[in-house]
C-alpha cells in the first residue's frame, strides 16, 4: 500500500537537519517514500531548492547508515552494438574521428533508432565544430525520443553556436524539465538568464533584463520613487514569472509598505512567491520603534551586515529565492558603525555574491550636489549595476527620469528618459 504524503513528510521529519519546508521539497521534486530517497545522489539532493551540498551529503550519509543497500542486480549483458559503439568512440578519443564516423554510420544504418549512436554522432559533430550537422542529427534523437535530457542539451549547444540563443534556452528548460540535475543545462541557463524588470521600454534596453545573480543599486534623491520601483519589480517577478522573492525593508514596517504599495495597485495575493520582511522575526528594524524599544548598547552589539547575510541564506535554504531587494543601505549604514568602511563593504558585497542571488540595493544620492551613488564612494565599482531615477523640476512640478548607469554583461544606452507611472505600472519613454 502506497504510503500518503503525511505519512512520507512524517518520516523525512526523522532525518537530521530536514524542516517541514525542506521535507516538502524533496518530496516534490519526485521522492515520494524513503525508499525512492535513499536511491538519491547527492548531486540530485543538492538540486532541489532548499538544500545545500553539505545537508545533501548528511541526508545520504545518513541514509547509508540506516537503510541497508539493496543487493546488486548482475549487470545487463552488453550487445555486439555497444561493443561496437564503444570502439568507435576510442578512436574517436585517439583523433580517428573519421574511423570512429564510419562505425557509427553503420551502426544507424543497421538500426536507425539507435539513439546511441546518434547522440556519438552528434557530439562527434559538435566537437568539430560542424554545428548545423550537430543540430540536425540532435533533431532526429528528440524526434524518435523526446525524453532524453541529453539531446535537449545537445541541441541547445548547437543553438547557441548558430547564435540562436532564445531556441537554445528553450532547449535547456526542456532538458531541466527531465533532468532537474543536469549540470550544463543549469550552467547555460545560469550565464542567459536575465530578470525581467516588467518596466515598459526599459528590458528591450537591458537585452532582455538584468542579468541573474547581479547585485544593482536603485538610486535617486529622497520621493524619486526608489522603493516602489523596485517593490514593482519584485511583485510582477512573483506574480508573472512564479520567482521567488524578498523584499527587505530596514526602516519602513511591513504594514505601512504594504499600505503604500496597494495605493499602487499591487496585491499581495497576486505575487504569491513573494515575501515581504521588516526583519521583525529576528529584531524589529522599523527604526523610530528600534530606538524606542532597544538601548543603544544593544543596538551597537549587533552584526547587522552579519545578520541580513544570515538571513537570506536562511530564506533561500527554507523557501528558495530569485531576488531581494534590501531597502535601504542609508538604514543599514546608521545601523552599523565602520572601522574600515572600503574593506568591509567589499566582503559584505561578495558574500551577498556568494548566495546566488539577484540582489538590488536601494541608495540615497549624496554629496553637495547629490550626484555620488554612495555614501562612502566606493559602492558603485562594487556592485554589478546602477539604475539611477533623477528628478527634475519645470513649471512648478517635479518630473522623473530614468538612466542605467552601469549593467556589466549588457550592451545599453546611457541616456535619461521620462519615467512614467500611472495604473499600468511602471514605463520609460523613449520616443
Amino acid at each position: 500500500m502506497a504510503e500518503s504524503e503525511e505519512e512520507t513528510l512524517k518520516a523525512y521529519r526523522g532525518i537530521p537537519g530536514l524542516s517541514q519546508a525542506k521535507a516538502k521539497a524533496i518530496y516534490d521534486a519526485g521522492f515520494r517514500n524513503m525508499a525512492d530517497l535513499s536511491k538519491a545522489t547527492e548531486e540530485e539532493l543538492a538540486g532541489i531548492k532548499g538544500i545545500s551540498k553539505k545537508l545533501a551529503a548528511e541526508i545520504c550519509e545518513y541514509l547509508r547508515i540506516e537503510i541497508p543497500a539493496e543487493p546488486q542486480k548482475a549487470a545487463k549483458p552488453r550487445s555486439e552494438d555497444d561493443i561496437l559503439l564503444d570502439e568507435g568512440l576510442e578512436l574517436y578519443k585517439q583523433g580517428k574521428w573519421g574511423q570512429a564516423l564510419q562505425i557509427i554510420n553503420d551502426l544507424i544504418e543497421k538500426n536507425p533508432r539507435n539513439t546511441d549512436a546518434l547522440l556519438a554522432k552528434a557530439e562527434i559533430y559538435l566537437d568539430r565544430e560542424k554545428f548545423q550537422m550537430a543540430l540536425d542529427t540532435f533533431d532526429e534523437i528528440t524526434t524518435l525520443d523526446p525524453e532524453i535530457a541529453k539531446s535537449w542539451v545537445g541541441k541547445g549547444r548547437a543553438l547557441m553556436a548558430l547564435d540562436q540563443k532564445t531556441r537554445a534556452m528553450s532547449c535547456f528548460k526542456k532538458a531541466l524539465t527531465l533532468d532537474p540535475t543536469n549540470e550544463m543545462a543549469l550552467e547555460k541557463l545560469g550565464e542567459e538568464d536575465r530578470l525581467p524588470t516588467f518596466v515598459d521600454g526599459l528590458d528591450n534596453m537591458l537585452e532582455g533584463g538584468i542579468p541573474a545573480r547581479h547585485i544593482v543599486m536603485i538610486c535617486g534623491r529622497a520621493g524619486s520613487m526608489k522603493s516602489s520601483f523596485a517593490y514593482y519589480m519584485l511583485h510582477k517577478l512573483s506574480e508573472k514569472e512564479g520567482r521567488k522573492t524578498i523584499y527587505m525593508s530596514l526602516e519602513q514596517s511591513r504594514r505601512s509598505l504594504m499600505k503604500h504599495m496597494k495605493k499602487l495597485g499591487l496585491k499581495s495575493e497576486a505575487a504569491k512567491s513573494m515575501i515581504v520582511s521588516d526583519m521583525d522575526d529576528m529584531v524589529v528594524v522599523d527604526m523610530a520603534a528600534l530606538r524606542k524599544e532597544t538601548d543603544s548598547g544593544a543596538i551597537e552589539s549587533i552584526d547587522w551586515l552579519k545578520s541580513i547575510l544570515n538571513q537570506l541564506k536562511s530564506y533561500k535554504e527554507s523557501y528558495g529565492c530569485d531576488a531581494v531587494v534590501i531597502d535601504s543601505l542609508s538604514a543599514l549604514y546608521s545601523l552599523t558603525t565602520f572601522k574600515n568602511p572600503r574593506s568591509e563593504l567589499f566582503f559584505f558585497f561578495e558574500k551577498l555574491r556568494d548566495l546566488g542571488i539577484t540582489v538590488f540595493l536601494i541608495s540615497e544620492m549624496y554629496g553637495v550636489e547629490q550626484t555620488q551613488f554612495g555614501y562612502y564612494g566606493v559602492e558603485e565599482f562594487l556592485v554589478d549595476g546602477i539604475i539611477h531615477i533623477k528628478t527634475e523640476e519645470y513649471a512648478n512640478r517635479a518630473n522623473l527620469f530614468l538612466g542605467v548607469v552601469k549593467m556589466r554583461e549588457t550592451n545599453h544606452e546611457r541616456d535619461y528618459f521620462p519615467l512614467i507611472v500611472d495604473q499600468f505600472g511602471f514605463g520609460i519613454v523613449r520616443d
